[in-house]
């Protein structure tokens, strides 16, 4: 068995590169084979039953019938959720099981949720949208709190994947409600704190995209998650730098460059910086502190208009050197090294321990003399030692 596995490992070792023992024509042949299954089979499918249900049960939903259906859900005395102490318990007549929190596969909420997934597949987001906002009233109304919030989510998603240009008032009435709704719905009503860190995070990075005014909402966004507490101590570092991020995209206008974020953007690459060096990563917080630098004009040289500023990057900067001779083995209060850090000059050995962790020779039992230097003051005499004790030695 071991003359097998000595075998097997140096064959391993040999193989630098699987590349050759797949031939060229089988790669033509698999690339071939994957292009025509999505071009003729998946796709096609995909178009033939978005129009069937968009035909058989979207085009009903919409009608007279459909919105009388959906208000008699919500307003009919005689409805259990009038009646019902159970906050989870959903209406009567309902296609949603509350018990295990889901639609039967032929239930036209889950044909219309599907529905509008393919149209978000295949690019159609104006009818992903209009989709998803029906099918957001109907959940709402049975209560599934958690499709409601998937929901939401997508058609945020959809609405700024979606090329048409979006107003200022329309974002602000619909994607902002949006993004609230489902991220409160994954964290408050369904625990699920994981889910509405992907909502905002889709969110305020398709915003960023857009740029313009949207970039101050994706940073608002950006600051929600932080705000939250969603996230960890890495997290929150790369969080702070994508506030950042976001108010960097947020460009000006003229020559002048009115209107930019630039500043603000410094301030949290800073902020980024300063969290990274909490957590020992020297390389990402050198990259914030050199974001930042540039950001302020000064990654020319050129000293920052505020002294003080001036003089907090300049702490930041040596923090930062330090970290990463301390990642290296290096830590000390001596001279600078010629890196720019701060080395130590020992006589006989370098200590590579932390000095946090090295061994104090104060009160230990069968240690080194301890010398005692006293006040500082003229040169002492003999007489002035304590435990003097004269060996007659001349």
């Amino acid at each position: 068995m071991y003359n097998i596995l000595k075998l097997l490992t140096e064959a391993a070792d040999d193989i630098t590169d699987p590349a050759p023992y797949l031939f060229d024509s089988d790669v033509t042949a698999l690339r071939t084979f994957v292009r025509e299954l999505v071009t003729q089979s998946i796709i096609p499918t995909m178009e033939r039953n978005t129009v069937t249900w968009n035909e058989q049960i979207l085009s009903r939903r919409r009608g007279i019938s459909g919105r009388f259906m959906s208000l008699s859900k919500r307003w009919t005395p005689f409805s259990s959720n009038r009646t019902s102490s159970s906050p989870t318990q959903s209406p009567s007549g309902s296609n949603y099981d509350s018990l295990q929190g889901f639609y039967r596969p032929d239930a036209p909420e889950a044909l219309m949720r599907k529905l509008a997934d393919y149209a978000f597949m295949l690019r159609d987001f104006k009818l992903a949208l209009s989709t998803y906002d029906l099918l957001r009233t109907d959940f709402t109304n049975d209560k599934a709190w958690r499709h409601y919030a998937g929901a939401a989510e997508m058609a945020a998603v959809s609405a700024l994947m979606n090329p048409a240009p979006l107003p200022t008032k329309s974002r602000t009435d619909t994607i902002d409600t949006w993004l609230e709704a489902a991220s409160y719905s994954y964290a408050t009503r369904c625990a699920a704190p994981y889910y509405a860190l992907r909502t905002l995070t889709l969110g305020l990075e398709l915003l960023r995209l857009r740029g313009g005014d949207a970039a101050d909402d994706a940073a608002r966004w950006a600051a929600r998650v932080l705000d939250a507490g969603l996230v960890g101590p890495v997290g929150h570092a790369l969080f702070t730098g994508r506030v950042g991020a976001c108010f960097a995209a947020r460009g000006g206008v003229g020559s002048m460059r009115w209107g930019a974020r630039r500043r603000k953007a410094a301030l949290w690459a800073v902020l980024a910086a300063d969290a990274w060096l909490k957590l020992d990563k020297a390389l990402q917080a050198e990259k914030s502190l050199d974001l930042a630098r540039r950001l302020y004009g000064a990654d020319g040289g050129l000293p920052l208009p505020f002294e003080g500023m001036q003089a907090f990057l300049g702490e930041l900067r040596d923090a930062v050197l330090a970290c990463r001779l301390a990642a290296r083995g290096f830590e000390g209060e001596g001279e600078e090294g010629g890196e720019g850090g701060i080395v130590e000059e020992v006589s006989e050995t370098l200590d590579r321990s932390p000095r946090g962790h090295r061994k104090s020779l104060i009160g230990t039992v069968g240690g080194p003399p301890l010398l005692d230097a006293g006040a500082m003051g003229p040169i002492r005499g003999a007489d002035d030692e304590p435990g003097f004790r004269d060996d007659q030695f001349e």
